[in-house]
């Protein structure tokens, strides 16, 4: 996946990322509008993949930066003539034992600072920190390493406003998915069911509050048991419609992703590329036209 759910840690609530989106969401700019889109749509849907799918990507794509040797990575956001755009500023940086990463962002409008932090079970903590905002994640694992909770506290001193939100997991004996409980503030819980199929893979997820079922989300996957599709049912043209449409490259890494904006019509589709020790090179988003939006690239240095 792009660097920038690795930047967020694939942060899956409701609630999150607050302060970055925030700060971008003040940028006029329609590039990194689209980013804020793409952050905001994935981090409230899809709780198997947000929460688990991809923290496992994460760890990996920690693990992958740890093995190459990285210690910085720095992200240039280009406009559509090819331009790079001034005074924007996304940069990582790696600890010399790789158990933080300080991600820091700057525009004209604002920064924000994400420390994430690292054991040998995977990333087990965040800090987010922007304009009288903090947002704290942290990450549990079962003794077997399967993730067992992540629970976030939001804290905005301008409003005086604090809110919590907890994701707790549970398997079946055969350590697939089968439930887990989104619970908001201590009170508020949801309740979301995963079926699985003969194959072990979760093909359907089912939210449930107060007794009364409220979405439900189908994936569907490649020879390779790589997820293609994640679908639901869309109310305003009354079908199933995909929202987000995933192509790999022969390493099993995503090179092509399509986000279905709201309402079904309209399209963005993100190409990705890769440097031959398997790290994010560049990142291309063309709207339904096929025209190019933006591009990113990574440079990465040791």
């Amino acid at each position: 996946m792009s660097l920038y759910y690795c930047v967020f840690c694939f942060l899956p609530f409701d609630i999150a990322p607050v302060t970055f989106v925030t700060y971008l969401k003040n940028m006029k700019h329609s590039f990194i509008l689209l980013l804020v889109l793409l952050l905001t749509t994935q981090s409230k849907s899809q709780y198997y993949f947000n929460d688990f799918i991809a923290n496992k990507q994460s760890n990996s794509q920690h693990q992958l930066l740890k093995t190459n040797g990285i210690r910085k990575v720095k992200i240039i956001n280009n406009e559509a003539d090819n331009t790079v755009q001034d005074g924007f500023k996304l940069e990582q940086e790696i600890n010399k034992d790789w158990s933080e990463v300080v991600t820091t962002s700057s525009s004209s409008v604002g920064s924000s600072t994400l420390i994430s932090n690292y054991t040998k079970s995977g990333i087990i903590k965040t800090v987010e920190v922007s304009n009288g905002v903090s947002n704290t994640l942290d990450y549990f694992y079962y003794e077997n390493g399967l993730l067992q909770k992540i629970t976030s506290n939001t804290i905005d001193t301008s409003f005086k406003r604090n809110s919590t939100e907890s994701h707790e997991w549970f398997y079946t004996s055969n350590l697939l998915p089968l439930k887990m409980l989104k619970i908001k503030n201590n009170s508020d819980t949801t309740i979301v069911i995963f079926v699985t199929d003969e194959k072990g893979l979760v093909t359907e997820e089912q939210w449930s509050r107060k007794g009364k079922n409220i979405e439900s989300y189908f994936y569907y996957y490649n020879e390779q048991n790589n997820i293609s599709d994640i679908v639901r049912y869309n109310s305003k043209v009354k079908k199933m419609l995909p929202d987000f449409i995933y192509e790999y490259n022969e390493n099993g890494s995503i090179k092509q992703m399509i986000q279905v904006l709201a309402g079904g019509s309209n399209y963005n589709t993100w190409v990705y590329t890769y440097l031959t020790n398997g790290l994010k090179e560049k990142e291309f988003c063309y709207d339904k036209q096929k025209k190019l939006v933006g591009a990113v690239d990574y440079i990465y240095n040791k």
